[in-house]
């Protein structure tokens, strides 16, 4: 699963981006990655966590989710490439 986020504030002159994404590990664990920082300049930073299971994967997930859209993150719509 993978998600991008966009957030601008014209009145504090704020422009960033933030990349959720869940995917399987190769030794069958789960982790989550978040990445963020300004669009358009260098810097930004990422966060793995690592579960057990797919569905405290999903949990978490979801409540990053949830927590960005509160902060006044907004969803993109993003097209993967087929190759």
């Amino acid at each position: 699963m993978y998600l991008r986020f966009e957030k601008f504030s014209h009145r504090d002159g704020q422009h960033r981006y933030l990349v959720l994404s869940l995917t399987p590990t190769l030794f069958g664990d789960w982790c989550v990655v978040q990445a963020s920082g300004p669009i358009g300049k260098p810097g930004g930073h990422e966060r793995r966590n690592y579960c057990a299971s797919l569905d405290e994967a999903q949990a978490l997930f979801d409540s990053a989710r949830a927590q960005q859209v509160k902060r006044g993150f907004v969803p993109i719509p993003v097209q993967m490439g087929l190759f």
